[in-house]
């Protein structure tokens, strides 16, 4: 079969968040020493919001990395075109008979893109969300069920070759669904509360937050069980 190439950018979340957090702490640190303090506001807001998208700017430098992956005949090859920062990783080359199954996995910040293998070690592809970024990401992961398989199958046309599936991600674990569930009694809580006392410290703005996270976690779990 004919290779097909995909280029996209990939990202570190661990990386991401240490750079965000250090990056945006050290600028507020520079903010207060630094910048003629004010009453204004506005003012005060307006240069907070500036910090954050530096901030936010910066640590997606950090933590991105430009990747080619190539589906060959014989396997996946994942090509780096520029690395992390700070990093050396090899690339990577693995063959279709050591894939086990697949995972799309959606969350509120960063997508990924999971391959389980049967030597129980899989091959993640995270991917930042909140911006949009053209590249072959997508494309790779409308094509990868089909394609997968008719290259596995190219490698030992056997009747008896286990078909490449769409695995079960993370919203179908009991355990998540039970974290759900204990977030979920304490936002109620958190909600009664404020409404049978309203001086409490809990902000509407914050029980806000938190319910949209709820909302958008419990519609993963109802995909996942509809999809099962």
């Amino acid at each position: 079969m004919k290779e097909r190439e995909y280029h996209f950018k990939i990202h570190s979340i661990s990386r991401f968040i240490i750079a965000m957090i250090v990056i945006l702490c050290s600028l507020l640190v520079l903010m207060v020493e630094y910048l003629p303090r004010t009453e204004n506001e506005i003012i005060s807001i307006v240069q907070f919001i500036a910090i954050l998208l530096i901030s936010f700017y910066a640590a997606n430098q950090i933590g991105m990395a430009k990747v080619k992956v190539i589906f060959t005949n014989e396997g996946i090859i994942h090509v780096w075109i520029r690395r992390f920062f700070l990093s050396w990783e090899s690339n990577i080359k693995i063959s279709w008979d050591l894939v086990d199954n697949y995972v799309f996995q959606e969350d509120r910040t960063f997508d990924s893109f999971i391959i389980n293998l049967t030597n129980k070690t899989r091959y993640k592809i995270n991917r930042l969300n909140v911006l949009p970024i053209n590249d072959d990401f997508e494309k790779l992961v409308k094509d990868f069920p089909k394609l997968s398989n008719e290259y596995k199958n190219s490698l030992t046309p056997d009747s008896q070759t286990k078909t490449i599936k769409e695995g079960e991600s993370i919203y179908a674990s009991k355990s998540f669904r039970w974290v759900f569930y204990f977030m979920s009694a304490g936002f109620l809580v958190l909600v009664l509360t404020k409404v049978f006392n309203p001086e409490s410290e809990t902000k509407w703005s914050a029980l806000g937050v938190i319910g949209s996270g709820l909302l958008f976690y419990g519609l993963m779990i109802k995909g996942q069980r509809k999809n099962n």
